[in-house]
């Protein structure tokens, strides 16, 4: 599945202050690079980020609800227990990022990528995905309740105890992921693709004894 990257310009604006820039904020935040920065205690909803990289950054104690990305990159960020809740995500990419408790629920996500990222308890409670791709990532005790996934894939994630209720997972390949204690009512996985050792504990969970 393709998934459009990120469409930035090679020249960007740099060394910014990202606090003071958010904190002094009457435009966009666009074409710019910031590098190995801390935003401590930033709250500010509908933000509009557009055509930036955050590399190295770390996000301490951030609400940032409401928010518009698009065109961005997260490279070895830290967004731990970051709030993101509502906002919308149009081709951003999480690279080797930090997002343990991240809150993105009730998000859109359209032509975004998670790639060998720490995600343990992210919330994405709500969320619609449409070309999302989550990758190498662990997303343990993850909160995916109530999503929509359209043309999303799964590869090699680490989904234990994650909790999929009433999220529908027709024609996502679950094979390539750990999905131990993985928490739905069954339903949910009419079309989804596991492999057969998966299937088996699946059928444990569903109550089903396998001879």
């Amino acid at each position: 599945m393709k998934i459009s990257s990120p469409r930035i310009p090679k020249k960007l604006q740099e060394n910014e202050d990202l606090s003071n820039l958010v904190a002094e904020l009457t435009e966009d935040i666009e074409g710019r690079l910031f590098t190995a920065q801390t935003a401590h205690e930033i709250s500010k909803s509908l933000l509009d980020v557009q055509t930036c990289i955050f590399n190295q950054c770390i996000f301490r104690e951030c609400d940032l609800h409401k928010s518009r990305f698009c065109d961005v990159e997260f490279r070895s960020c830290d967004l731990s227990n970051v709030k993101l809740h509502e906002c919308a995500f149009n081709r951003v990419s999480f690279v080797d990022c930090k997002l343990m408790g991240t809150n993105f629920s009730e998000g859109t996500f359209n032509h975004v990528s998670f790639s060998h990222c720490s995600a343990p308890y992210v919330i994405f409670s709500g969320s619609k995905f449409h070309h999302a791709s989550f990758s190498e990532s662990d997303m343990r005790r993850c909160a995916a309740e109530n999503c929509a996934f359209g043309f999303t894939e799964f590869n090699q994630c680490n989904f234990t105890e994650a909790e999929f209720h009433q999220s529908k997972l027709r024609d996502i390949d679950l094979s390539s992921c750990e999905i131990n204690g993985i928490r739905l009512t069954g339903n949910e996985l009419r079309g989804a693709v596991v492999n057969s050792m998966q299937a088996v504990e699946l059928a444990k969970l569903l109550g089903v004894i396998v001879v």
